[in-house]
């Protein structure tokens, strides 16, 4: 870990007290090896809504710590509930359960790291805000302090710095040895001597008391001040007031926002391993080896990348990290690989613009600076973190993308909030979200493809009958009832692309479209990736009447972890794939990067289907063997259907007898292999639209090679007969 940690913070299991339920969107601050202390910022309320000692965050390792929510690994001290800043110099009440305040109230803007120390940068009103916490050891104590720079406030506002733990008691303002201070009782315990104590540094705010809660009240205009917090018991409150008296020199929160030091100033060497292609096949796969074995024992789940214009890779890990990776060549024998950021939430999606990284997290879009020109991140801004989730265990973001236009895009997981389950649209600048289209389960895969064409897949579950790819529309529905977002309960939902057998795809990765003229498959058609088979598909798209649907055809090899993103490199026109293992996946590895190289040679399987109303026409890469190819019984078809309900999948379910569970075989009529020499027409027997097709075909290529597949495919409407 670095010197912050982005989660959904609970509360210590060693918290006698139950200071508080957790924070969805939280940023814990390491503050210093001597004080062995740490402060949560929380991003959606602009709080320090706690500060605890003997320890930092303790991670917990349910499915390789990828799922549970982390909690806070220490003794609270003090605590804060709800907003952390008055509105108009008035407390009030945030106007909905999750997400950030309105902006015009405050608005949290990122944070620097300065070598040990972290400044928060965030608005109040027209104010703007610096703020950095630290503590120290006092007589065996811990001495928390919030130090501030302020300016432009246009009202005078009051922060809430601490509160009891269970929020009882009222609080009082005292003199000690000539300090003013705010007193809050640390619990309702009868006997219970011990207090929170607030006191300012500087003539620029006042301490103040609202209740059982301890305030601070800022001037209008421009200040810099520092908050000391404690807690102990009432008969060491002069050793507290001594440490305030003594030369306490606020520091210049300025001169911390301009780039620090390096923390990880050691560049690691690595070398890749050059795949070989099997027989007849026009791909190899390479791999980039990870630095597993690292200064920092930071875990490599991978779960986004994207390409600098010079070709090198930033790839996020699920841990929080970011990761620059050069060196990519042919050769792959010259790779070094760097940290350059920490304190992420979960980044599951990664976007380069401009040549400056996004890192979409489960909290925010956060955008990464490098001021002084290191190669380590020093500003952490929040472009955009108006998305709301709750406390759920699987409310991840994943996926970030953008459209011709620059808007960005990416995928939630259902929650219970109003952008469970959704795909979202932020606008170029940062300002503005919104929902684009609803009812998804737990997507794992999304793209923004070729002019501005969106996708995405879920994976099987409640009201998800089987893996799906889907073409998204705007204002669309796709299935998953809970997250539907309308007034009232949708009856049907907008059909996918493709279904894909449970089998096949247990769990879905993202899409990617070809957008390379050096990668043998044409330009323009789209990948899917599964996470569960660690495998790669070709999506075979049709169109008839304006519907969409399409079939998959698998690629032969597997990758060492959980396919999860990919992305085409400009500079070789090859395909990078990255993942991780911890969920159901056959993946051997904790993380994968490697790199799907065309090696020459033509694509041996579909390269199109379309259905028609007496058959399958297929079309092939590479020109077939006459004789197989025009026997009927080089073919067999079977097909089904799901049902759309509530269990978590579904059976297969006959189409002659839509009450029976099973598979339906069509007879093959016929075959006709056709003058180019690379398609076939199958003639089908009793073809109609289903949900789900396989096509099982054994057949040569004009050199005598075998061609022994399945093809997987969705009907919602025929063309004319062929």
């Amino acid at each position: 870990m670095g010197p912050t940690f982005g989660s959904t913070l609970l509360q210590s299991r060693n918290d006698p007290n139950g200071s508080f339920t957790g924070i969805p969107k939280a940023t814990a601050i390491w503050l210093g090896d001597e004080s062995n202390s740490s402060m949560g910022f929380d991003t959606d309320n602009l709080s320090m809504f706690a500060g605890w000692t003997n320890g930092f965050v303790y991670v917990k390792g349910g499915r390789d710590a990828l799922l549970d929510h982390d909690e806070v690994r220490g003794q609270v001290s003090f605590i804060t509930k709800g907003p952390g800043w008055t509105q108009g110099g008035e407390w009030k009440a945030k106007p909905t359960k999750f997400g950030p305040l309105p902006r015009d109230w405050a608005k949290y803007k990122g944070l620097y790291h300065y070598g040990k120390r972290i400044v928060l940068s965030y608005t109040v009103g027209t104010g703007k805000v610096l703020e950095s916490p630290w503590a120290e050891k006092l007589a065996g104590s811990v001495v928390f302090s919030r130090s501030f720079e302020i300016r432009g406030l246009k009202n005078a506002e009051s922060i809430l710095l601490a509160q009891s733990p269970q929020g009882g008691g009222v609080g009082q303002v005292l003199e000690v040895k000539g300090v003013k201070m705010s007193i809050v009782p640390r619990s309702k315990k009868s006997g219970d001597a011990t207090v929170i104590a607030a006191t300012v540094l500087g003539d620029d705010s006042s301490i103040g008391v609202d209740g059982h809660r301890a305030t601070a009240k800022v001037k209008e205009g421009n200040s810099r001040f520092t908050v000391l917090l404690w807690e102990g018991s009432e008969e060491n409150l002069t050793a507290f007031a001594d440490l305030a008296q003594q030369k306490f020199n606020v520091p210049n929160l300025n001169d911390w926002t301009k780039g620090g030091p390096r923390k990880w100033d050691k560049t690691l060497k690595a070398r890749g391993d050059i795949g070989i292609p099997k027989k007849g096949e026009p791909y190899a796969l390479d791999t980039i080896q990870p630095p597993f074995d690292n200064p920092w024992g930071a875990i490599l789940h991978f779960g986004g990348h994207d390409f600098f214009t010079n070709g090198d890779l930033a790839v996020s890990t699920m841990e929080g990290d970011v990761w620059l990776v050069r060196g990519i060549d042919d050769k792959l024998d010259k790779l070094t690989w760097q940290r350059i950021a920490t304190g992420l939430y979960h980044p599951l999606g990664l976007r380069i613009v401009n040549n400056k990284i996004y890192v979409l997290g489960r909290d925010q879009i956060t955008r990464l600076h490098d001021l002084n020109g290191d190669d380590e991140i020093d500003f952490y801004e929040n472009f955009n973190n108006d998305a709301e989730i709750s406390l759920g265990s699987h409310e991840f973001s994943t996926c970030l993308e953008t459209d011709p236009k620059g808007n960005f895009y990416y995928i939630r997981c259902a929650s219970g909030t109003r952008h469970g389950g959704s795909v979202l649209k932020v606008s170029k600048d940062g300002g503005k979200l919104e929902r684009f289209a609803t009812g998804f389960r737990n997507p794992n895969g999304f793209f923004v493809g070729p002019g501005g064409v969106v996708t995405a897949a879920d994976q099987q579950g409640t009201w998800v009958p089987a893996s799906r790819v889907d073409i998204v529309e705007p204002g669309g529905f796709y299935g998953f009832v809970p997250c539907h977002h309308r007034e009232e309960k949708p009856k049907t939902y907008d059909g996918p692309l493709c279904w894909i057998p449970h089998k096949v795809d247990n769990s879905c990765g993202s899409q990617v479209w070809v957008t390379s003229d050096n990668w043998g498959i044409p330009k323009g058609e789209m990948l899917h990736l599964s996470y569960g088979k660690c495998e790669i598909f070709l999506v075979m798209q049709d169109k008839v009447d304006g519907t969409p649907q399409g079939a998959i055809s698998k690629f032969p090899f597997r990758f060492s972890s959980g396919a999860m993103r990919g992305r085409f490199n400009d500079q070789d026109g090859q395909l990078y794939v990255t993942g991780l293992k911890g969920w159901q996946t056959s993946g051997a590895r904790d993380g994968c990067l490697q790199r799907v190289r065309y090696v020459g040679g033509d694509w041996p399987r579909p390269l199109s289907l379309k259905a028609h109303k007496n058959g399958i026409l297929l079309r092939f890469g590479v020109k077939l063997g006459e004789e197989l190819a025009n026997d009927p019984e080089s073919y067999a078809v079977n097909h089904w259907n799901y049902r759309w309900t509530s269990r978590y999948g579904s059976p297969d379910y006959k189409v002659s007898n839509p009450e029976k569970t099973g598979r339906d075989k069509l007879k093959v009529l016929a075959a006709k292999l056709q003058p180019d020499g690379k398609s076939v027409f199958i003639e089908i027997e009793g073809i109609q639209p289903v949900m789900q097709m396989e096509i099982a075909y054994d057949l040569e290529h004009e050199n005598g090679d075998e061609l022994v597949d399945n093809v997987y495919n969705t009907i919602h409407k025929l063309r004319p007969a062929f």
